[in-house]
């Protein structure tokens, strides 16, 4: 949304806003308003309560009533509400009044026969359709519509939970940590574990990983009837032709792979995330590509679908031209970064003293010695909490990570890992530790420094 990447924007967890560190940085809504849009967004759009609402929007969405009663704590069934209630209060007493309420989480999982609009998601399908009716006929208008799920809890209406039938869902393919992987890359999943009934530590027992499963898919489809209830109200309206639609996920997934359940890694399966493009005028209108693009490429992108200058600022690079040519290549490569998932994978933070007096305790302590095991003369608490970044290069045939001290970014990193995706495409072999491959990790490790600008500033 401000077209430039985390080292830029000095944004690389969940708490900073980036006004406090690009203050005048203009955004993309925020650039389509100067150019006379109108720009209205609803649900999560910017993350949390950081909703830039003075510079990035003109105006509020229209409000609705719901049909339905109000959800408690995104759950519709009164034991889950009492559930999460009652788990409020035990964090609060047993630990007392610090920012610990992501324990205080219901189940993972809720599957309750209710409408749509029961649910956050169905809410702002609806209040989206109002506000297209109230924006035809004005302006040229941008309208964000952010929508929560498929992130945990998976929860969704009944009927979208039956589409699938259980006994046809299949568990991950490769459930093992990557042959070779360094810890560092690796986390304990966290996100999923505070749910109430997830085990703290350990595996997930089969059965409920096909529960979880079922749970996604089933928000997925959930979503996705949504959406298509937008494009129907535009082509109701008579202004699906004259509407770009650009739809996209601002990370992957993991559901198991590799052990792991949720994001926050540099692994494909969490950096991987659905672009799909409808533009009038384009050329290749139900057609994919293997071009390679990154998220940042949106801004530069609907600025030339829509005739506006890009700002000089944005870091990214238009893909107008594989949307008109689907053969095209893309970018040489992609890229991503996250701070070391092993320490930080909830919200990208530091654990805390207190997170580390949790229940969770035990668990981060392992994974601390299984640090220092694997990098004796490297491991400090410090780096490792506060200092190490993970940078990652998708090119079209290898994944190339690196883990970076960024006080200290020439020296040689803390890490390497390296998936060739032309025989290995799940990630299951790091082979960085080749001698076959020095002349290769040379040759990339060059390219990912020079288009990331890692060690000039």
């Amino acid at each position: 949304m401000t077209g430039l990447r985390p080292d830029s924007s000095g944004v690389v967890e969940n708490v900073t806003y980036f006004r406090d560190t690009v203050p005048d940085v203009i955004t993309l809504p925020q650039h389509f308003r100067n150019h006379g849009y109108e720009t209205v967004y609803i649900g999560k759009i910017y993350h949390g309560n950081m909703r830039d609402e003075e510079k990035s929007w003109s105006r509020k969405a229209t409000r609705i009533k719901p049909s339905y009663k109000w959800d408690v704590g995104g759950y519709q069934l009164p034991e889950n509400q009492a559930l999460i209630k009652r788990r409020r209060e035990e964090v609060e007493k047993k630990y007392g009044q610090v920012k610990l309420g992501g324990l205080a989480c219901g189940p993972a999982v809720e599957s309750a026969d209710v409408p749509d609009d029961a649910y956050q998601d169905g809410r702002s399908t609806e209040a989206a359709i109002a506000t297209l009716r109230q924006l035809k006929g004005g302006k040229p208008f941008f309208l964000g519509v952010g929508f929560h799920k498929p992130h945990l809890p998976f929860v969704a209406p009944k009927k979208y939970w039956d589409m699938y039938d259980p006994k046809e869902i299949d568990l991950a393919g490769n459930p093992f940590v990557p042959k070779d992987a360094p810890s560092v890359g690796m986390h304990s999943s966290f996100e999923l574990r505070v749910r109430h009934g997830v085990p703290k530590s350990g595996p997930i027992p089969d059965d409920m990983a096909r529960n979880l499963i079922h749970g996604y898919i089933a928000c997925v489809s959930y979503v996705d009837a949504q959406i298509g209830r937008i494009i129907a109200e535009l082509e109701r309206l008579k202004l699906r032709d004259s509407t770009i639609i650009m739809l996209w996920g601002d990370h992957g997934w993991h559901l198991g792979e590799h052990t792991l359940w949720g994001k926050a890694t540099n692994f494909e399966i969490a950096t991987r995330c659905p672009l799909i493009v409808s533009a009038p005028g384009t050329k290749t209108a139900g057609r994919s590509s293997d071009a390679l693009v990154e998220l940042l490429d949106m801004y530069p992108t609907l600025c030339e679908l829509a005739d506006l200058p890009v700002p000089e600022h944005v870091e990214g690079k238009s893909f107008v031209p594989v949307l008109n040519n689907t053969n095209r290549r893309g970018k040489s490569a992609a890229f991503s970064q996250f701070p070391c998932p092993a320490l930080r994978e909830w919200a990208a933070m530091p654990l805390s003293p207190a997170m580390r007096g949790t229940f969770f305790g035990p668990l981060v302590r392992s994974v601390e010695e299984k640090l220092k095991a694997e990098a004796p003369q490297r491991y400090s608490e410090d780096l490792y909490n506060n200092h190490l970044m993970g940078y990652s290069m998708r090119t079209d045939r290898y994944r190339f990570t690196i883990w970076v001290d960024v006080r200290n970014p020439d020296a040689d990193p803390s890490a390497i890992e390296l998936y060739d995706h032309k025989k290995d495409p799940n990630e299951n072999t790091n082979v960085a530790g080749k001698r076959e491959n020095v002349r290769l990790i040379r040759k990339l490790m060059v390219q990912l420094k020079r288009e990331l600008r890692i060690g000039d500033k």
